[in-house]
């Protein structure tokens, strides 16, 4: 009984690992995941750009059921700035496209204290085949500039 328990216990721990083969550098990636688990989880953190070196954060997106939802923080920006941002397809400093509808995404309100933070939800599932970035821009009316950027990891 006791061998047929651990067998069942194997197979089921087995069912909660996925392995992939890094085409960079031809190295098995192993991905342990809680049986609990629901959805797919991205991070990544947040740099200052330019003159905007001061800026940092995070992000975190889950995806479930056909959706996206993004958490973003910054801390070291200037107090009562509003700086709109996305979840872009690409990599930091490509310009690619916005994911989902641009206006899910809630400007952050900069408090006092040089922080702030935001969600958004879009009815975008992020594919892992693609890599995608988060974009802070400057202000509504200078999109151009990025005060900071970062690349989201699955």
């Amino acid at each position: 009984m006791r061998t047929l328990a651990l067998v069942v216990a194997a197979a089921l721990a087995a069912g909660c690992v996925r392995t992939q083969t890094n085409p960079a550098t031809g190295s098995t990636d192993i991905d342990v995941e809680s049986p609990t688990k629901r959805g797919e989880d991205w991070s990544g953190r947040l740099t200052g750009q330019g003159m905007y070196a001061g800026i940092s954060g995070g992000m975190n997106a889950n995806v479930v059921d056909g959706r996206t939802t993004v958490s973003v923080n910054i801390a070291g920006a200037a107090p009562d700035a509003v700086h709109p941002w996305h979840v872009h397809e690409g990599k930091c400093g490509s310009g690619g496209p916005i994911v989902g509808d641009p206006m899910a995404y809630p400007p952050l309100r900069v408090g006092a204290d040089g922080r702030a933070a935001d969600n958004a939800t879009v009815l975008v599932e992020l594919n892992e085949a693609k890599d995608y970035f988060v974009n802070v821009h400057a202000s509504t009316t200078d999109l151009a500039t990025i005060v900071a950027c970062g690349d989201l990891d699955d």
